[in-house]
């Protein structure tokens, strides 16, 4: 089983201290909701943005968005052996339910983040398919008792595809913990990293984090032969 955590999502409202800017209230107008309930996001909300704390690294839903397209479609997921998770910001965790089918149109997937992140949950009735959860990332990591903990990052170890499936097991009841960062610009936290054992980068530069969980969830799949054991089930 694969645990895949998008970490320090760029997922978030428009915060107080800029929603009564004539940008957000525009914004908003438009929307037809309050400031408080919109999703933060640089395309429309860059230059209040400015005055916000680290707002380099905020204000990016479509990381998120792409890098859930990517993961939730995949044979893997389609078999019940991944497992996601994001966790925001703020230190809080949303549970992705491996069933959920997101909307493909990009505006209705904000409509939907937008209430997951005012009510904590989507729906707000009935089994979730997304929820926040009373756990923080090294209680998440402690609990899922993984054997394996990896994470993607600039500074990891220099790592061929062919050295990434070294590193997984090809066991599928052996869990495995794998973060990748979900945020344009900065650093992850010395506290973050320090959570997962192997840290490892698959190019000199830096990947985009959809194509990242892309590489990673294939490699595994290989390992574990996910792929092979669908064609022989027909």
């Amino acid at each position: 089983m694969l645990h895949l955590i998008l970490l320090d999502c760029a997922l978030e409202l428009v915060p107080s201290e800029i929603s009564s800017m004539k940008q957000i209230q525009k914004h908003a107008s438009r929307r037809g909701k309050k400031p408080n309930e919109l999703l933060l996001d640089q395309t429309f909300h860059g230059q209040a943005m400015t005055k916000l704390s680290e707002h380099e690294r905020r204000g990016r839903p479509d990381i998120t968005y792409l890098s859930l397209m990517s993961i939730l479609e995949t044979p893997l997921c389609k078999e019940g052996l991944l497992r996601v998770y994001l966790h925001l910001q703020d230190g809080r965790i949303v549970e992705v339910n491996s069933e959920v089918r997101l909307p493909r149109n990009y505006d209705r997937f904000v409509g939907l983040v937008e209430q997951l992140l005012y009510t904590g949950r989507v729906p707000p009735k009935g089994d979730p398919l997304l929820q926040i959860i009373d756990k923080t990332l090294d209680a998440l990591i402690s609990d899922l008792k993984a054997e394996y903990t990896l994470l993607a990052v600039e500074e990891g170890q220099e790592t061929t595809i062919e050295g990434l499936a070294g590193l997984l097991p090809s066991d599928v009841s052996v869990p495995v913990i794998a973060g990748v960062g979900a945020f344009p610009h900065g650093a992850m936290s010395d506290s973050t990293v320090e959570l997962f054992e192997h840290k490892f980068a698959l190019d000199k530069e830096v990947m985009m984090t959809w194509h990242v969980c892309s590489e990673l969830l294939w490699v595994y799949s290989l390992s574990v032969g996910v792929v092979k054991n669908r064609f022989s089930s027909t």
